[in-house]
């Protein structure tokens, strides 16, 4: 009897093998990954010199990934927001999506000379409303992302400090503010609706690190959208970003050289801006209608 069961598990474990050998294995004949990418200039690709070495070209190129990138130049959450439920053309992209990629926030606090100034003052009192309407914009935005796709991983983007490290350190650490509050509206989003998005920190991946902001200070460079490209597929793949490599310390020695020179800077700014706004209020004024 005992031979008989055991023959009989043989011949079922041989009839089930034959099944599944006979079965068509859909992943390998399936299409491209739908990769959909939204938000501002980060996004669109800016002072990476060349298409490929846009971070969402690169993240599509390494993955295998379909790109569809809606990333535009001087966009705000407003403005995502709008798309996101106004433009059928992006709302269709979402729906068929596998996976959707958000850049955005920077815009929000874009500063005015006036904002520019008071933050070297350290008044940052003026980034309250924007950070409020950032949240309001923000909240609604993932919203309706997650109510035309339930099924789309979404990945949302810290922001890093445009600022270089070692710049002056209140222009630094004016961004700083700044960034606690977009990024902080980003955590929050994640707090309130845990599981909604995976987080690409790339906040995290910038911070000490040199050469990856382009001249403009605002973008970044090639080899910035390098690491936001890794940041990006570690959060797809929900694995830790690499570290550093040795190349980000190329810098270090000539930046601690220029340290004191670039403390001496910061004096001078801080300084000039403090002597017009105490002893000089009319050319202050006139300054800020600027």
């Amino acid at each position: 009897m005992a031979i008989k069961k055991f023959l009989a598990c043989i011949l079922c474990a041989a009839l089930l093998l034959a099944a599944f050998s006979a079965m068509p294995r859909a992943w390998q004949s399936r299409d491209p990954i739908n990769f959909v990418v939204l938000g501002d200039s980060i996004a669109e690709g800016a002072s990476a010199l060349l298409d490929r070495n846009q971070y969402a070209n690169r993240v599509a190129r390494e993955k295998g990934y379909a790109l569809q990138n809606f990333g535009r130049g001087g966009d705000t959450s407003h403005s995502l927001l709008h798309k996101v439920t106004q433009d059928e053309e992006i709302r269709q992209a979402i729906r068929e999506a596998d996976i959707v990629n958000v850049s955005i926030g920077g815009n929000d606090f874009y500063p005015s000379l006036y904002l520019l100034a008071n933050g070297l003052l350290g008044d940052y009192g003026w980034m309250e409303p924007r950070r409020a309407a950032l949240e309001e914009n923000f909240y609604a935005a993932m919203d309706e992302i997650r109510a035309l796709n339930k099924d789309a991983l979404l990945v949302v983007q810290t922001l890093y400090n445009p600022v270089f490290s070692f710049m002056p350190p209140a222009a630094h650490e004016m961004y700083a503010h700044v960034l606690l509050g977009i990024n902080g509206v980003i955590r929050d989003y994640l707090a309130d609706n845990p599981g909604a998005y995976r987080i690409a920190d790339v906040h995290a991946a910038f911070e000490g690190r040199h050469g990856l902001v382009f001249i403009d200070m605002v973008h970044p460079s090639a080899l910035g959208h390098g690491v936001i490209a890794e940041v990006v597929i570690a959060a797809i793949d929900g694995t830790a970003p690499p570290s550093p490599g040795v190349i980000d310390r190329a810098l270090d020695v000539p930046v601690m050289l220029m340290r004191p020179l670039i403390l001496l800077v910061n004096w001078g700014i801080v300084g000039a801006v403090r002597l017009i706004h105490d002893r000089m209020p009319s050319v202050w004024a006139w300054l800020m209608e600027l």
